[in-house]
């Protein structure tokens, strides 16, 4: 019962619902970055291509011009904060949403 009511209000909370999805800004750990706006996404090179976008799940194939063209890369959201991608046959490499830096 306890664990039912905590659901009930964490549905409840502003924002909750909408808080946790993949769009947004992916930093990688080797200072790599992606943005993905929808069914548009940002490559690393800066060129922006078109994927299959789910609320959780991004695939795109980067785009011709850039680096790894061709490649097909898999996005996978685990939290609010944090996604795996893969790039073709590679391990999945742990992103985290990218963060203002101010001076």
């Amino acid at each position: 019962m306890l664990k039912r009511s905590l659901m009930v209000c964490a549905l409840l909370v502003p924002g909750t619902l909408a808080a946790d999805e993949i769009s947004g800004d992916w930093c990688a750990p080797d200072g790599q970055m992606l943005t993905i706006k929808g069914s548009r996404v940002v490559a690393p090179s800066g060129i922006e291509t078109d994927g299959q976008y789910s609320r959780h799940r991004y695939q795109f194939v980067m785009p011709e011009g850039g680096h790894d063209a061709g490649v097909t890369v898999v996005i996978r959201q685990l939290s609010e904060e944090e996604a795996l991608v893969s790039f073709g046959e590679g391990a999945p490499v742990s992103w985290t949403r990218c963060r203002d830096v101010t001076s």
